[in-house]
């Protein structure tokens, strides 16, 4: 049934042959001295459900402020198609499209959906927006194109931007009658996009190559072997290490893609996120340099265990692959490609996958990546870089907040050494946060001022974490700053949440896709420890001094603090309540004893966080304040053992904020208030009242007086 439906789809699709726009990535290249790639006239698709019933196209052209819409659906009734920034039916913004029977027309309706929860019709927008470009239905199928402007000034739309947005689908076997909305029974569903992001396949082009053959692309599997999870592992972290292929030419990846385990009767998987990495199997003192080929044939080993991981392993930092929850992998464009093999190239990878078992299940594993490459070599060599904050418990977001801010700082300690001349060029970034991320951006500075946003979605998704192709490649040169910048909401939370690798703990990552590559894997940072404890007023702790405490932290703290923690110590631990989480149980901040200042010696630091007023927003507020403009540790991880540059300790920057343009549109004042959202169009109307009523009075004011 569903290989019969996609065949109709297909044929369907055919037929309408390049009505409007080729359903490929135009690139346009400027000139020598500029070699950045604008992406434009772009087209996309998605099969919206599991059956291949319903076909969503839509495509941007270059200087037109409309998004044109294709939908392809199983039905001669009507098809809808909606817009949400939660995924729920209020509030959302919807366009019901058909053909009709008698007459055979095409026809759309603009709607919204009702505030009250209850009311599962759809309402008539007083203006219509959506515009039908063409339809027809046969046999089986209903064909429908039609557009929007990107941004309307009609309070019940949304505007299209680069956020998460939600897509609500839905489709009847009837056509709408305009007296009466009826709802969509079980044919409906949701899937979170990119709208306005282009997304590359390993067929794109642009017009200066040729189309790529398929049999000149190949693909290497690379997953673990039946790794056992247990109900008991809440999270996990496993690598592998695996050889390369024997190249004996340099190859390119043109993108990836995750191959997952299904564990059928589970609604989730447990794989959270995987990385593979290059290794460049330095050698520590007493290595042998001939266990790597002894570490392929292992099934792999807990990562970041001393007991377990060898130290050689700490030589595999660099990405070359990157998949979280929801992504589909990367394309990247025809102009750059990952490089791999060659007699100086890589030979071992080390793949990592993070399980997070929340649902306490017993789960046998095989999950990896499959790596697209190809011997026909790309202009570019390009390469990924994480940057944001360093993982580590000095990362604080205080309980109850509705939004509240971090940031990562990659500074020009790394950029000014490490970037080439002319910069490097950002392809795309992927950001990555837990489950209490809302709003994720990339900043760029430059010369004391702010420039546009590299990425932004202020409408993250923690189960959609795909890529953020950029329309417009960005370049960061030496002496730039790159900030990762995420906000957060834990309104129902009572306790501190801190940085950690469980998703129960925090984030604030982006992994940058850029060319050309260079010897970098990582530029991030964190606040430095001394100033973090200071800032909750501690300045000692029993049985080591601060650089011990430093350590701590920097240095694998969980081994180092059991020699400098005694057990006669260890008994004045602060008490904790019966329901404290594991993770906290265990934070090295629930290890460390304040012995200075007096009055809150013998308590356990974290105890003394759990008594501050975080219920106080002018307490919280100067608390993440302190954070985001105090000072920075920054760190800039070397690939090439040659090369070494120390951390840092700088100042948040200071510089201009960059400022977006302002909207044209009046509602937009109402529209972050549902309320007034949901009342809309009247609202406008008596805001506009009460301006014009309020010039004409200044008008007269000004007349009188002269």
């Amino acid at each position: 049934m569903m290989f019969k439906s996609l065949l109709t789809a297909l044929c369907v699709q055919l037929s309408l042959g390049s009505y409007y726009i080729h359903g490929e990535v135009k690139s346009d290249f400027k000139g020598e001295g500029n070699d950045l790639v604008h992406h434009t006239n772009w087209m996309r698709h998605e099969i919206m459900d599991n059956n291949g019933l319903y076909w969503l196209q839509w495509w941007v052209i270059a200087k037109d402020n409309d998004v044109y819409f294709e939908v392809t659906v199983n039905t001669r009734g009507y098809i809808g198609l909606g817009f949400s920034k939660d995924g729920r039916m209020p509030n959302s913004d919807m366009v019901l499209v058909w053909v009709d029977d008698s007459t055979g027309q095409p026809n759309a309706l603009d709607c919204h959906g009702a505030q009250n929860l209850t009311n599962r019709v759809p309402l008539l927008d007083d203006t219509q927006n959506y515009y039908v470009l063409d339809g027809f239905q046969n046999a089986t199928h209903t064909n429908v194109k039609f557009k929007r402007k990107i941004e309307t000034c009609d309070p019940y739309d949304i505007p299209f931007s680069t956020d998460t947005l939600k897509i609500l689908w839905s489709f009847g076997d009837m056509d709408p009658n305009y007296e009466s909305l009826k709802g969509h029974g079980k044919n409906r569903g949701v899937k979170s996009l990119h709208l306005l992001s282009p997304k590359f396949t390993q067929n794109s082009r642009d017009p200066y190559t040729r189309k790529i053959k398929n049999s000149e692309i190949s693909i290497w599997d690379i997953t673990v072997n039946n790794i056992t999870v247990e109900p008991t592992m809440d999270t996990l972290y496993w690598c592998k290490i695996v050889r390369l292929p024997e190249f004996s030419n340099k190859q390119h990846i043109i993108g990836y893609e995750a191959l997952l385990s299904h564990f059928g009767h589970l609604n989730s998987n447990i794989v959270h996120q995987m990385t593979l990495f290059e290794c460049q199997t330095k050698s520590y003192p007493g290595s042998d340099p001939l266990s790597w080929d002894l570490w392929v044939r292992s099934s792999g080993t807990v990562c970041n265990s001393n007991l377990l991981t060898p130290r050689d392993w700490d030589s595999c930092s660099t990405p070359v692959a990157v998949w979280s929850p929801g992504s589909q992998g990367q394309f990247l464009p025809s102009h750059a490609g990952i490089p791999i093999g060659g007699v100086s190239g890589v030979k071992y990878y080390m793949l990592e996958i993070h399980y997070d078992n929340s649902n306490k299940k017993k789960i046998v594993d095989h999950s990896g990546f499959r790596i697209h490459y190809t011997h026909k070599l790309r202009t570019y060599d390009a390469g990924i870089i994480v940057s944001g904050v360093s993982i580590s418990d000095t990362q604080l977001i205080p309980p109850g907040q509705n939004m509240y801010r971090n940031v990562g700082i990659c500074g020009p300690s790394c950029s000014s050494v490490m970037f080439p001349e002319k910069g490097i060029k950002i392809i795309s970034g992927s950001f990555h946060s837990h489950q209490a991320g809302r709003k994720m951006s990339l900043r760029h500075i430059r010369s004391g001022k702010e420039l546009k946003r590299i990425i932004e979605d202020y409408n993250y998704d923690y189960s959609h974490q795909h890529v953020h192709q950029l329309a417009n490649e960005t370049v960061v040169l030496p002496g730039d700053y790159l900030i990762t910048d995420c906000a957060y909401e834990t309104k129902q939370r009572k306790l501190p949440t801190f940085g950690g690798y469980s998703t129960k703990q925090e984030m604030c990552l982006t992994f940058i896709t850029y060319y050309p590559k260079i010897e970098l894997s990582g530029c991030y940072s964190m606040t430095p420890v001394r100033e973090f404890f200071e800032m909750f007023g501690v300045y000692q702790f029993y049985a080591m001094n601060m650089t011990d405490v430093e350590n701590l932290f920097l240095y694998n703290g969980n081994d180092y603090i059991k020699n400098y923690i005694s057990t006669e110590t260890k008994k004045k631990n602060g008490k904790l309540s019966k329901d404290e989480d594991i993770f906290y149980d265990e934070s090295l901040l629930n290890k460390l004893i304040i012995s200075d200042p007096a009055e809150f010696h013998d308590r356990t630091f974290l105890s003394h966080l759990h008594q501050l007023p975080w219920d106080e927003p002018l307490f919280t507020k100067r608390v993440e304040q302190e954070f985001i403009t105090g000072k920075h540790m920054t760190f800039c991880r070397v690939s090439n053992d040659s090369i070494s540059i120390p951390p840092e300790i700088i100042r948040f920057p200071e510089f201009t904020a960059y400022v977006k343009p302002a909207r044209t549109c009046l509602n937009y004042i109402l529209n972050d208030n549902g309320d007034l959202r949901s009342k809309g169009s009247r609202h406008v109307a008596e805001l506009t009242s009460s301006l014009f009523i309020l010039y004409n009075l200044v008008k007269k004011h000004n007349t009188l007086v002269h």
